[in-house]
């Protein structure tokens, strides 16, 4: 038993340091992707948001609004790094990353790709020729972006159409200025269910990648702290009497279960 106390008492004097070492400095940092994270009436707020919660719920009270930053994301990347102690959500958690950051989860798994309407068919060829039939949009600095890029190298002459917002993407696919949209499943059904609009009229016409979004936590975030986190997620994700999970519930409040058909 004293065991058991020294190491819970471990674990909150823990949390007292990291906290106290961020001062007026936010202890997580996020950047707008809805529906992981997103900002409205005020508060931020989203499946991001409610995953990391439910990952602490044992170690800590709810986060409070004073302690999360919304922004850009290469400033909050930039501000997770800075300060090591942090959390930085939803983050794809790359190969490039991977040293950078302690992690927890997956909180999802996302698809990257071309989302079309429903009465788009795939052009035949690789990837350079499907570019070339399509009339395509990307949003800028987006991984969907990167990784379709990467994808056609430096000397190609196929064009696609750089759009600044997501919303800019999701309006130009409705009203077929564009053939299809290269970007991220889950966000793209949440504004579909979010304008009571049918998933089921869209799917993935081309997939690029699988991706996985994790919570990155910092380099001094005590490991004894990461475990109980990850313990916390995984039972979040266990089936209970009613044959679901509280995981698979919070994923329902934000996407009504539509998933995104395709590849």
């Amino acid at each position: 038993m004293r065991l058991k106390a020294f190491f819970f008492y471990g674990i909150v004097a823990g949390w007292v340091g990291v906290t106290a070492l961020f001062g007026a400095d936010p202890l997580v940092y996020a950047g707008p992707n809805p529906p992981f994270n997103f900002r409205d009436k005020g508060e931020v707020q989203g499946l991001g948001v409610d995953l990391l919660n439910a990952s602490l719920s044992s170690l800590r009270p709810k986060l409070s609004q004073e302690e999360i930053r919304l922004d850009v994301w290469k400033d909050v990347y930039a501000g997770a790094l800075a300060h090591p102690s942090s959390f930085l959500i939803s983050t794809a958690r790359l190969k490039e990353r991977e040293a950078l950051f302690q992690w927890v989860g997956p909180l999802a798994t996302v698809k990257l790709g071309f989302i079309a309407k429903k009465t788009t068919t795939l052009p035949k060829g690789d990837l350079h020729q499907i570019v070339s039939k399509l009339k395509i949009a990307t949003i800028k600095e987006t991984a969907a972006e990167r990784m379709l890029l990467q994808m056609l190298g430096s000397n190609t002459n196929v064009s696609v159409v750089r759009l600044s917002t997501p919303l800019q993407g999701y309006k130009m696919l409705e009203n077929g200025r564009i053939d299809a949209l290269v970007y991220t499943d889950i966000p793209f059904v949440y504004y579909l269910v979010s304008e009571a609009q049918d998933p089921k009229q869209y799917h993935m016409l081309y997939l690029l990648e699988e991706s996985y979004y994790y919570i990155a936590a910092g380099k001094d975030v005590p490991k004894s702290q990461i475990a109980i986190m990850q313990t916390q997620l995984d039972r979040l994700k266990e089936k209970d009497s009613s044959g679901t999970s509280a995981y698979e519930r919070i994923m329902k409040t934000y996407l009504k279960g539509a998933v995104l058909q395709g590849p």
